[in-house]
């Protein structure tokens, strides 16, 4: 993943140059090469959380002041009534939809948005596309944008065992075989899950009225399908790693944001479905553990004080892993995170 050096370092009074965020990057563990002002990340498949601006700020708050001035819609929301039925809760446990009218199509991006495509050189499609992408970048949600007006029946999600004949956004048609879990409107696939959109419900240069689909899925239900039928997106990429599940109003209201900022929004709506209770990783404070496992002798203030900077929450006798750390399970994971703040290189060797 490519992100720019400038895009960081805007949230970071410290203001630290490229040379001094990329050892820090290395001591956390996030391999990468750079290339002018751009830093070519490559990520461990269990730190899915870092594939965006706002991840990797997260990792680097424990060495940096971080000054996340980023803007969001605070305002009260009308409720969206849409004609969605979702047949398979335990692949997407909690998915939300936006829909977005605005009152006319923005001739040229400002601010972040425009830094993301001339920083990164990357082309332009459409409005809310290109908007999506941008949010995935940098809060590394993905969003699927349907042109609201060919939303006109009940969206459907579920799984289909069949061969069907889907044409993606990007145009190239293929066959779905075995098992999918696809979005339909009139027993039509209009979104391959997790993966890409179809062309015949994708934004185009004229859409005004959006409908944003925010959505988790299970992992083990993304993986292996953009292999399969050769898709490669950013969407599957991510979706594959895990997603944080908590993230989808903030990111919608961040949408509507960036939105706002371009053009004058006319109507707007929303609705979250939630299928199942969240359940808290919590891991019992051992301070002693923690220094067995590293071979270190670090006191629990310091301790603690690394972990609150990575996110973690402190209640009572038990570290909170925060939603987008599902890699944190046990007390190894927390020694790991530890030991990467501390640096290895600085861990003292011992022999066995």
């Amino acid at each position: 993943m490519k992100i720019a050096y400038s895009h960081l370092v805007q949230y970071m009074p410290d203001n630290p140059t490229i040379e001094q965020l990329s050892n820090s990057l290395f001591q956390l563990g996030h391999e990468h090469k750079i290339e002018g002002n751009i830093f070519d990340m490559e990520f461990t498949p269990n730190r899915g959380d870092c594939l965006s601006i706002n991840g990797l700020l997260r990792d680097l708050a424990v060495f940096y002041t971080i000054d996340l001035n980023q803007a969001v819609y605070r305002g009260e929301l009308n409720k969206l009534c849409l004609d969605f039925e979702n047949q398979l809760q335990s692949i997407c446990p909690k998915i939300s939809f936006l829909k977005l009218e605005i009152n006319e199509i923005p001739k040229k991006y400002e601010g972040s948005l425009n830094d993301y495509f001339s920083d990164l050189n990357l082309s332009k499609n459409n409005f809310f596309t290109d908007l999506s992408n941008y949010i995935s970048y940098e809060t590394g949600q993905p969003t699927h944008c349907y042109d609201a007006d060919k939303i006109n029946e009940k969206l459907l999600f579920h799984q289909i065992e069949e061969e069907k004949e889907f044409e993606t956004l990007t145009n190239r048609k293929i066959t779905l075989k075995g098992k999918n879990a696809v979005f339909s409107l009139n027993n039509e696939a209009i979104n391959l899950a997790g993966i890409m959109g179809g062309k015949s419900t994708a934004c185009s240069t004229h859409t005004k009225t959006v409908l944003v689909e925010c959505a988790y899925f299970k992992p083990e239900a993304i993986i292996g399908k953009s292999i399969k039928y050769d898709i490669k997106s950013e969407a599957s990429h991510k979706f594959e790693r895990g997603v944080d599940q908590n993230s989808q109003d903030k990111v919608l209201r961040r949408f509507i944001q960036v939105v706002s900022d371009h053009a004058n929004i006319k109507e707007m709506s929303i609705v979250s479905y939630n299928y199942k209770e969240d359940q808290d990783i919590k891991i019992p404070i051992n301070v002693n553990k923690i220094n067995e496992i590293i071979g270190i002798n670090i006191n629990e203030n310091n301790y603690l004080n690394y972990l609150t900077k990575l996110g973690f929450v402190i209640e009572e006798n038990f570290v909170k892993a925060p939603s987008f750390r599902s890699d944190i399970k046990t007390q190894n994971d927390l020694a790991e995170e530890v030991a990467r703040v501390i640096g290895y290189d600085n861990i003292s060797r011992t022999e066995i």
